[in-house]
């Protein structure tokens, strides 16, 4: 295709001409103007694609507030611009849900992600990678309220559409893994989360290196696990083998968070999230191996962004909260603690509700403390909560009662009310019997080769 050029030679310009052609145009709008009211510019699908990039933006600097606005300017926009059943639509309510998760606003969060989840599938399929998405952070949210049951079947199609679709190596099959092995560990389920951990660990690093901030992810998640299963094992005395492990996962998540506060030390802010959250996870290895005053340098150091990015009423500050309160008993801090303990259990009451996992661990880190100082009393109340939430959400006679019940027993033995700790130890009894009773109908009925759901995901498909 080719274009002709003006013939400069043979035509000459009408300046008279055009003259009065734009003193009568100037006119014209000037009587236009004087009798009609200004319009403002239609919005356009760039305008759209700017506002949501300023969401995701804004959101990955942990500016949550000026995220939200233009998130929210963008989700009605969109239908707007594109139609009501449109992906951007859905890209919105995407990002809208990841922010208020982020501000723990988890009920809108959802709301924001079931609506989410229903246009992505229409549009795209059930097995689409942009379905896999949403039902990944719809199963993040519900880890956040505790609700494992219901996030576990999200994460595991998640992981079977993304890794049918893109193979075990790809780096959305590894986020996959990696959600579903952090809600293994929120649920306390560290022995299946530990070689998910594992398994996006050692991709990572081989894919990335090892100073990528995807491969320090890893490292923190795995290092968030043999820390957890370090703290939750409870050994018996002369059990040198267990110690001996618990020494060496300790020693090894130290090292990790060491490599990744190296590697985000260079990458990001010293005052942004991400090295707050590494600060207190290693705070609380410092804190296990009796590195009290490294522990509470870092534990306040955490603390500190995260309550200026997030707020004294978070539940993540709430974590800090607890964690600073675990050194400073440990440093003998005792007033200090008490009032670091009854901080963060203020916050998970109030936004997370009494039965919530990090509420109920809460009570127990308080009562815990009161035991531990011969302080019986004060233990009673926050045992009391424990002992009544287990009841109303797992039933009268729960394995989950066992625990508190014993501390309750001992707390009344203490405060000369014998008959009352006697029947509580009955009853406790009485469980431990249903439950070996239950296990030994489970052993019979088992078969030799089932395999947990999680097996598939520790491993890449060969």
């Amino acid at each position: 295709m080719t274009s002709s050029a003006p013939d400069t030679g043979t035509r000459k310009t009408n300046w008279l001409a055009l003259a009065v052609v734009a003193a009568v145009a100037l006119v014209g709008g000037l009587v236009i103007r004087a009798n009609r009211t200004p319009t403002a510019r239609q919005p356009s699908r760039q305008d759209w694609i700017d506002l949501h990039a300023e969401a995701v933006a804004l959101r990955e600097r942990g500016a949550y507030a000026g995220a939200k606005r233009a998130a929210m300017a963008a989700l009605e926009l969109a239908p707007k611009v594109y139609g009501p059943r449109h992906f951007a639509v859905g890209e919105s309510l995407n990002i809208m849900g990841l922010i208020l998760t982020d501000e723990a606003n988890y009920d809108e969060a959802l709301a924001a992600y079931e609506q989410a989840a229903v246009l992505m599938r229409d549009v795209f399929g059930p097995q689409s990678k942009e379905t896999a998405q949403i039902a990944g952070n719809l199963g993040q949210t519900l880890t956040r309220l505790g609700r494992f049951d219901e996030a576990r079947p999200l994460y595991e199609k998640a992981l079977e559409i993304t890794e049918g679709l893109a193979g075990p190596d790809d780096p959305a099959t590894l986020m996959a893994v990696n959600n579903l092995g952090v809600m293994f560990d929120a649920a306390g389920d560290h022995a299946a989360a530990m070689p998910l951990h594992e398994r996006v660990f050692k991709a990572r690093r081989a894919q990335f290196g090892p100073a990528d901030p995807r491969t320090a992810e890893a490292m923190g998640n795995l290092a968030i696990s043999l820390t957890q299963m370090a703290d939750a094992e409870k050994l018996a005395v002369g059990a040198k083998s267990d110690a001996k492990k618990r020494d060496e996962d300790l020693a090894r998540a130290a090292g990790l968070y060491e490599q990744v506060l190296a590697v985000q030390g260079r990458l990001m802010l010293p005052d942004s999230l991400p090295i707050a959250n590494s600060l207190s996870g290693a705070a609380n290895v410092a804190r296990l191996q009796g590195r009290l005053s490294d522990a509470a340098r870092m534990a306040l150091e955490g603390l500190t962004v995260r309550q200026a990015k997030l707020g004294m009423g978070h539940p993540t500050t709430a974590t800090s909260f607890d964690g600073l309160a675990k050194v400073r008993a440990a440093q003998g801090q005792d007033d200090e603690a008490e009032e670091l303990f009854n901080a963060a259990l203020d916050v998970r009451l109030k936004r997370l509700g009494p039965a919530h996992p990090k509420t109920l661990e809460s009570l127990r880190s308080l009562a815990d403390f009161h035991l531990a100082r011969k302080n019986h009393k004060a233990a009673e109340k926050p045992l009391r909560a424990i002992v009544e939430v287990r009841e109303k959400t797992d039933g009268a006679e729960a394995v989950a009662l066992i625990a508190p019940l014993e501390s309750l027993a001992v707390v009344l033995k203490a405060t000369d009310r014998g008959k009352e700790a006697d029947e509580i130890t009955a009853r406790v009894r009485n469980i431990r019997e249903a439950e070996k009773k239950a296990a030994e109908e489970a052993a019979k009925t088992a078969t030799p080769d089932a395999k947990a759901p999680v097996e598939a995901a520790a491993a890449p498909a060969k």
